[in-house]
C-alpha cells in the first residue's frame, strides 16, 4: 500500500493522529503526485473543495512510507469531518517539514535580504 523506505526518508508524529514516515520529494515523486491528482479530477475543473482534497490525497499517497496503524485513505469515511481535518492535518505536517528542508525563507527575512 504504501511506497518502500529508502535512507531519505523522514518522520513525523502528527498529534491526535499517529507516527508516519515520509520519502523526501524527488520529481519523478512531483510528477507521479501530478499524475494521481488527475486521476482524482477524472478531467472535470474542480470545484475548490475537489481541488484540496484531490491534493492532499495525491501527495499523501504518493509520498507515504509508513503511518499508524488504521490509516487507509481509501477506507476513510467521506462524511465524517474528522476525516478532512486529520488529513488536512497530516498533509500540513508534511509540507511543513518539506519547506524546513528547503530553506524557505520568510517574506520578512527576504525583505531585509
Amino acid at each position: 500500500m504504501f511506497r518502500k523506505s529508502s535512507p531519505d526518508d523522514f518522520d513525523l508524529v502528527i498529534e491526535g493522529v499517529g507516527n508516519f514516515s515520509f520519502a523526501r520529494r524527488t520529481m519523478r515523486d512531483e510528477m507521479k503526485i501530478q499524475v494521481e491528482y488527475a486521476r482524482f479530477i477524472d478531467g472535470v475543473t474542480p470545484t475548490d473543495w475537489l481541488r484540496a482534497v484531490a491534493g492532499w490525497l495525491s501527495v499523501l499517497n504518493v509520498l507515504t512510507v509508513r503511518a499508524p496503524e488504521g490509516w487507509d485513505t481509501e477506507a476513510m469515511d467521506p462524511l465524517d469531518d474528522d476525516t478532512y481535518s486529520k488529513m488536512l492535518k497530516v498533509y500540513t505536517a508534511l509540507v511543513t517539514q518539506e519547506r524546513s528542508f528547503r530553506g524557505i525563507v520568510s517574506e520578512g527575512s527576504k525583505a531585509q535580504g
